[in-house]
């Protein structure tokens, strides 16, 4: 009986498995649920690296595939905890070196790479969790996972990637030299201490290409990862091409935590608003290509999740619209619903 789900890896796919949720990219239909995955489908998979794996149909074993779930996500956010714990000592210990030194960034880097490998995962853990109240170091390692995710999905080199993560780490090293009565405030910030805030992308930037050997590519992503492509950002206020790729990555990485983490401006009503503030963002602000990337893929890890409504009722996620991200079509025991002809219902978080 085919009646629980298992997470198989794109290479582990094979012809006749059954799909067991809905992967589209950019509105076009690639696999469809409940049928036959077939070789041409593997292969586009493989191809556009849409996902790392894909939800199939298993037989029906005594293990409960909720709490397993539930074990999955717990253990993943108890490494999300220890690496923030470790990166906290890593940059410690790099401020009062006379001679930064890569070494310890670079291992810290490679790690990221390979246990955040599970990219459904590590996004769900982001959207559930965020980064709470620590802003530097559980921050920069969301950040770092979202580059490093965000960097494969724009087909970046491996060597590209290596240094957009060093400079995704790095990114908000920055902050370690200022007041934690300004990093840490609750509330908005005054305008004197806004602009010492706004110092912290500079103050990494010169300590970040100080290292020795490190490609400059790094420190630029440090630099400009708050500048913005209609120059409405800081501490250059450049445009466009100006703003090297890594810090373009940040940026969206940046903000997607941030919104995750009720960080941003104003108050979200769920996780859906969060993309749709990144798609209104793409529109002058962030580079458009690289946030539409992002969009495309990260739409297939919402579906099939549960989510539940404002009125506590909870429901799956059966399809994203690109052009109507806030109102995805669900389904509850009662049928389908969609949220773009319900008025007063949107979709508050995502359950396990």
């Amino acid at each position: 009986m085919l009646s629980k789900k298992k997470l198989v890896r794109i290479s582990e796919l094979k012809p006749g498995m059954i799909s067991a949720s809905d992967i589209t990219f950019e509105n076009k239909m690639l696999l469809a649920k409940d049928i036959a995955i077939t070789e041409s489908a593997i292969e586009k998979l493989k191809q556009n690296i849409i996902v790392d794996e894909v939800e199939i149909y298993v037989e029906d074993t005594s293990e409960d595939p909720l709490t397993a779930k539930i074990e999955t996500v717990e253990e993943l956010e108890n490494t999300f905890n220890e690496f923030s714990y470790n990166l906290e000592n890593i940059f410690d210990t790099i401020s009062n070196l006379k001679a930064p030194e890569i070494k310890e960034v670079r291992t810290f880097s490679e790690k990221i790479q390979e246990e955040f490998n599970s990219t459904g995962l590590v996004i769900k853990n982001i959207v559930f969790h965020g980064s709470g109240n620590d802003t530097i170091y559980r921050h920069s390692v969301n950040v770092a996972a979202v580059s490093f995710i965000l960097g494969k999905w724009l087909g970046f080199s491996k060597r590209d990637i290596n240094l957009l993560t060093y400079s995704a780490v790095l990114h908000d090293f920055g902050k370690i030299k200022i007041s934690k009565d300004i990093i840490n405030k609750e509330g908005n910030l005054t305008p004197e201490e806004y602009k010492v805030f706004k110092t912290h992308p500079a103050i990494g930037y010169n300590f970040v290409k100080e290292i020795p050997y490190l490609d400059s590519s790094v420190s630029y992503g440090v630099l400009m990862h708050h500048e913005r492509m209609d120059g409405s950002g800081y501490p250059l206020g450049i445009k466009e091409d100006k703003i090297h790729k890594f810090a373009r990555v940040i940026a969206i990485a940046d903000l997607f935590d941030d919104l995750s983490s009720n960080r941003y401006c104003k108050e979200l009503s769920g996780p859906f608003e969060a993309l749709e503030i990144i798609q209104q963002q793409s529109l002058g602000k962030l580079d458009c290509q690289y946030c539409t990337m992002f969009l495309n893929h990260i739409v297939n890890y919402y579906m099939g999740e549960n989510v539940l409504l404002n009125n506590e009722q909870c429901c799956k996620v059966i399809q994203v619209n690109m052009n109507d991200l806030k109102n995805p079509l669900l389904l509850d025991d009662s049928g389908f619903l969609d949220l773009k002809k319900e008025k007063d219902l949107y979709v508050k978080k995502l359950v396990i």
